[in-house]
């Protein structure tokens, strides 16, 4: 987690530039455009997070990385052809989905407007429902074949019309900040405060 008197002294500089000027809208594109890179540094890396998955807030930067893709997901890409890495922004479909842009004339909202941002960002468990197609069926029965693997056997004789899995997805969070993403903001602030 991140020093609490470092968030300290960003709030008081920022309430000091809010009690000075009425348009902070150039001190915000400047504050949006660092954490937009730092979100981008998050993907980059694999993660840059305190790894306290009770507790996750923007301020939950760290060095842990995010937990590695589970085996079955890691079998399915590769059926698929699909790269296992990098984890989250295979295909950047998230990652288009974050905006960091300033508010009004005093906040920056950060966005991420994809269905499954907030899974990965918190973790969870999903129960979709997938219906067992004929197609599906030969597939197991194939797999069985494949593997002799008596489980696939029991999916395909199975008289359920569709499978409710359990899938528990780990936290990955990717909007966070680390200490030194906020001493960069607060050296930024701090350089066009001067300026201003």
């Amino acid at each position: 987690m991140i020093n609490n008197q470092l968030i300290s002294q960003l709030n008081e500089v920022f309430r000091f530039l809010k009690s000075q000027y009425d348009d902070l809208t150039p001190v915000l594109e400047m504050i949006s455009a660092l954490i937009d890179r730092a979100i981008s540094a998050n993907f980059d890396e694999r993660g840059r997070w305190d790894g306290n998955e009770n507790d996750i807030t923007i301020f939950s930067g760290g060095s842990q990385k995010w937990k590695a893709l589970a085996s079955s997901t890691k079998e399915k890409y590769q059926r698929l052809g699909w790269e296992l890495e990098p984890t989250l922004n295979r295909t950047k479909g998230l990652m288009s989905t974050i905006e960091v842009r300033p508010q009004g004339k005093s906040s920056v909202v950060i966005s991420a407007n994809s269905p499954y941002a907030a899974i990965h960002q918190f973790g969870g468990t999903i129960k979709p429902t997938i219906p067992i197609t004929p197609k599906m069926r030969k597939f197991f029965w194939a797999k069985f074949y494949e593997t002799g693997i008596d489980s696939w056997k029991g999916i395909a004789l199975t008289k359920k019309k569709e499978l409710k899995p359990v899938i528990q997805i780990p936290a990955r969070p990717f909007i966070t900040l680390t200490e030194e993403d906020l001493d960069e903001i607060l050296e930024t602030i701090i350089k066009i405060s001067i300026s201003y």
